[in-house]
């Protein structure tokens, strides 16, 4: 699939040939794993093309529930990270742990 770096920075994806650096606007054809690219989609440092429904980018918009967030845990951490604070914001803990926990009583609270 093409995958397009859409930050300022280059950024780095681990392919299934290994680490990949893309700089910015710049493009690469790559092959990743399903959960590689579900951590890469989450940072939404990337544009992607190529492949079916599951292989669309995500976009900055869409919202995703606790247990969304929590599936990217033990992925790369600052996207997990990123995608936590969208939903705890200004309270979003530091540690790793401690996102979880916050993140577990979020989806265990009702609505």
């Amino acid at each position: 699939m093409k995958v397009t770096n859409n930050q300022a920075g280059p950024r780095g994806l681990n392919t299934q040939d290994g680490p990949v650096l893309v700089e910015p606007g710049q493009s690469a054809e790559v092959e990743l794993s399903d959960a590689e690219l579900k951590v890469a989609k989450a940072t939404g440092w990337f544009g992607f093309e190529g492949g079916g429904k599951a292989d669309r980018p995500h976009e900055p918009g869409d919202a995703k529930t606790a247990p969304e967030v929590l599936a990217l845990a033990d992925g790369n951490f600052m996207a997990f990270k990123s995608a936590a604070s969208k939903l705890l914001g200004d309270k979003t803990p530091e540690k790793k742990a401690e996102i979880v926990a916050a993140l577990e009583d979020l989806a265990t609270k009702p609505e």
